[in-house]
């Protein structure tokens, strides 16, 4: 009897069953490095702020002017609600809920501003333009305090164009700045770790 309740002692420290947590992580992704803090506002609820500096590039050719590859770094802010949905579940097959380990859903707003903007080419900016996106994702744990996560999702975003308009008649110039939206789509895969 005290061999068994020894077992069942151990294998359940094993695997670290909790609920949402306090978590600050710094992470890499496909197109940028970040950091962000997740705030446990209930057993099932956290509220996630983020940082990143994101990157971009692109290759043109043409046979007049030859072949260009540019590159274009900048901030991106994001706040996010996220519901952890199967926390119990995962908790009840013995799995690990350790660091939110578990699948959410999430409501997500990003903002990118020209803030920190660095690119190769004088012709390539930023305009400033934001999202609302609900998601989908999962969060796993790995090796104490390593984590890898997915998310998808899909939004509104708003935009703003800056363009030059020519007046032939007067031969002048002027700057038009408009703002335009579209359809969102929030894709992304990070590895991290959490302090």
């Amino acid at each position: 009897m005290k061999k068994l309740l020894f077992t069942l002692l151990l294998s359940s420290s094993l695997f670290a069953q909790e609920k949402a947590t306090d978590l600050f992580n710094a992470n890499v992704s496909f197109i940028g490095i970040g950091i962000q803090y997740e705030k446990a506002l209930s057993e099932n609820f956290t509220a996630v702020g983020s940082l990143d500096y994101l990157g971009g590039f692109r290759y043109s050719y043409s046979d007049f002017y030859g072949s260009d590859f540019e590159y274009i770094l900048t901030t991106n802010i994001a706040l996010e609600g996220r519901y952890y949905y199967n926390f119990d579940r995962r908790i009840g097959k013995g799995k690990n809920t350790k660091n939110n380990s578990g699948n959410y859903i999430a409501l997500k707003g990003t903002y990118t501003p020209d803030w920190l903007t660095t690119s190769n080419s004088d012709n390539l900016g930023v305009n400033p333009q934001g999202s609302i996106t609900f998601n989908y994702g999962f969060k796993r744990s790995f090796a104490q305090n390593f984590f890898y996560e997915f998310y998808t999702g899909l939004g509104l975003s708003l935009y703003q164009e800056t363009y030059t308009n020519y007046d032939f008649d007067n031969y002048t110039t002027s700057e038009v700045k408009s703002t335009n939206t579209g359809v969102a789509l929030d894709l992304g895969f990070r590895v991290g770790y959490n302090f």
